[in-house]
């Protein structure tokens, strides 16, 4: 559950950190960018909508790219086939303006949350390659494969730049607001504190991972056992702070921008001394050939004609490679497989499982909720029998019949894992109940004994089991849970 937690908010700061700083700089600068005098209207309540449903797009997007493991190229092919889509929406809604700030906003936007996005997804990367693993076993593992530690702390420093960076333009986005007289209601202010609070929760997120990484390589984890106590702090943290600077700003601060005028004096004086200077100035040599007597000679037709050749070879290549690029990406097998097997419907079905057990873990008071099937070995078990399922072509009621004996499967290894009894994938299923035979008692050795050998049956046989038989096997999973005591 707190897992499934900390991946949604998380994702949660990517969407808000980029999406409030978009709406804050269009909002601020849209007296500046619409010009009224010409009934032009660059940004309106149609931008405003795109940029907020943009931004759940691309952190979905985004998820998607991680989970399927998509190389880094396809960002540009995605953003640029997304902005031609919402081009043409909104030439369907009139929208004729418009465009010109979209196109900008929008890429600047994506690249925000690709940016802040990469830095959760490593630390996932972390978190699953050390999920099944603990003490001197976990210190050792590190000790050999610390690759993705690595990756996560340069990228935690590198966040930092970037998030501090971030900061800077949305401050300067205020103070040119202020100075241009932009526009400033509640709603911008409370976006303008959002930004804030989301950058403060990314330092938060940063300094948990340090820590993950540091007691990792010692052979431990989970360090912060009540994450949500240290959460709340922090947001107590930022309110007394947000309330401090209410206090201390007003209508009169210490420190006036009173240097507008002055500098706007000094540019017209400092442009009536150059145009000065330029009527003095030496006259300029439009023909310098002309002027020293020299013949202007024509090229040979032939290297005229080679430039040509070149020229434009160069212009059709250019073309060309960039149609390439942009189209093969939807005639690969795995662009196939994706819709085929229909993954986006799995994914978010997933997503919304996801964020339901995301606001049931924010108003429960038990911290330790039960969670089904977490173990990273219950789910490569499950790949496998997918894959098992995908090369054996079994028919529709044995695929399902094999999905419903493998969700409970599945939590005999959750029990197994967490009693170190380690699942591996070159383990049959009753070679697996073998070894927690070993560990429990003669009665409770049956139970488990009798699951194994149902599941291989139910996975070696073509026909599907007896309802009688499926029934035994789930029972059979079910009592071993309940009464089993090592």
């Amino acid at each position: 559950m707190e897992k499934t937690f900390n991946r949604i908010f998380e994702r949660i700061l990517v969407f808000t950190t980029a999406v409030s700083l978009i709406l804050t700089a269009t909002g601020v600068f849209s007296t500046v960018i619409n010009k009224a005098e010409f009934e032009v209207q660059y940004i309106n309540i149609f931008t405003y909508i795109i940029f907020l449903v943009s931004g759940l797009i691309f952190t979905l997007v985004l998820q998607i790219f991680a989970l399927e493991k998509i190389k880094s190229s396809m960002h540009i092919v995605f953003i640029f086939f997304y902005i031609m889509i919402v081009l043409i929406i909104a030439a369907v809604f009139g929208q004729g303006y418009t465009p010109y700030a979209l196109i900008p906003f929008l890429l600047v936007e994506y690249f925000i949350e690709a940016g802040i996005n990469d830095m959760f997804i490593l630390h996932d990367r972390f978190l699953y390659e050390c999920e099944s693993l603990d003490g001197k076993e976990l210190e050792t593992y590190l000790f050999h494969n610390n690759l993705s530690a690595i990756d996560l702390t340069e990228k935690t420093k590198g966040q930092q730049a970037v998030l501090f960076g971030l900061c800077v333009v949305m401050f300067i986005i205020i103070v040119f607001g202020k100075l241009s007289e932009g526009l400033f209601n509640p709603l911008i202010i409370g976006l303008v504190i959002l930004f804030y609070l989301s950058v403060l929760l990314c330092y938060f997120m940063l300094g948990l991972f340090r820590n993950d990484i540091f007691y990792a390589f010692l052979g431990f984890k989970n360090i912060v056992h009540d994450k949500k106590r240290l959460f709340r702090s922090v947001l107590l943290i930022f309110m007394i702070s947000a309330g401090a600077a209410a206090v201390i700003s007003s209508d009169n601060p210490l420190i006036k921008i009173n240097y507008v005028e002055e500098y706007r004096d000094t540019q017209k004086i400092e442009q009536q001394q150059y145009y000065e200077e330029k009527e003095f100035a030496e006259p300029i040599i439009e023909n310098p050939n002309k002027f020293l007597g020299l013949q202007e000679g024509k090229p040979n037709w032939i290297l005229e004609f080679i430039y040509s050749l070149i020229k434009y070879a160069a212009i059709v290549s250019l073309a060309v490679g960039l149609i390439y690029f942009f189209i093969r990406p939807f005639f690969t097998n795995h662009w196939r497989v994706f819709w085929s097997e229909g993954r986006l419907i799995k994914f978010l079905h997933d997503v919304w499982e996801d964020i339901k057990l995301f606001f049931h873990y924010i108003f429960s008071k038990d911290v330790k909720i039960k969670e089904e099937y977490s173990t990273v070995e219950s789910k490569k078990f499950r790949d496998s029998m997918i894959d098992f399922l995908k090369k054996t072509r079994r028919s529709k009621e044995k695929a399902a019949e094999i999905d419903r004996l493998t969700k409970h499967f599945m939590r005999l290894i959750d029990w197994g894992e967490s009693h170190k009894i380690k699942y591996c994938l070159n383990l049959a299923p009753a070679e697996y109940t073998a070894l927690i035979e070993k560990k429990v008692s003669k009665e409770m050795a049956e139970l488990v004994h009798t699951a194994g050998l149902l599941f291989e049956q139910a996975l070696y046989d073509k026909n599907v089991l007896p309802p009688q038989e499926e029934a035994r096997f789930i029972e059979s999973i079910k009592m071993f849970l309940e009464q089993v005591k090592l």
